[in-house]
């Protein structure tokens, strides 16, 4: 089934609305230092100010944390310490990872204070569907169980990644491609 997009930057939000936020758009909120967010990053934290402003809650999922702090250390690994250190693990484990994770952590830290933590419904998921997208080359696994964590608590999910265009849930964004892909 189709998800629903709406636009993000004329999308109303509702006082106790629950979002869900992706881990790219923590990424350009937060961004690594080796990579800078994108020009397009203005309209989510514009959003968030709105969210905020309004009272609408955001939930946190372990998958989204794990997914930010994994990404961050990566790109910094990636961008300025591979040469060094071909293997990630190795970098994780040097002197130079020190820097690089005490910023992911208080990023991560200032993300857990905006948010309100959600204990994963695994369980409770629909795991033979999430396993038949991947399956299918639908959705990457995570996206998959997250989309099926808004399906089951009637979160919308603010993503900037145009290929969230099934699940059957509502989804906020500036993107135009994920915007035309899906109907509203």
């Amino acid at each position: 089934m189709k998800n629903k997009a709406h636009d993000l930057t004329t999308y109303a939000f509702a006082k106790n609305e629950v979002l869900l936020f992706d881990t790219n758009i923590w990424l350009y909120l937060f961004p690594a230092p080796s990579n800078p967010a994108p020009a397009f990053t203005s309209k989510y934290s514009a959003a968030l100010k709105r969210m905020q402003q309004v009272g609408a809650s955001l939930a946190l999922d372990v998958l989204v944390l794990a997914e930010y702090l994994n990404a961050y250390c990566r790109i910094e690994w990636n961008a300025l310490h591979k040469a060094k250190y071909p293997q990630f693990k190795k970098f994780r484990q040097s002197p130079q990872f020190a820097a690089v994770g005490a910023g992911a952590a208080l990023f991560a830290r200032n993300i857990l204070k905006l948010c309100a933590r959600h204990d994963h419904p695994f369980l409770k998921s629909d795991i033979e569907q999430v396993l038949a997208d991947f399956e299918a080359g639908v959705s990457d696994f995570n996206d998959g169980l997250l989309i099926e964590t808004c399906r089951m608590n009637s979160w919308k999910l603010v993503t900037n990644d145009g290929d969230c265009t099934n699940g059957g849930i509502e989804v906020l964004t500036s993107n135009p491609k994920l915007i035309a892909a899906c109907p509203r």
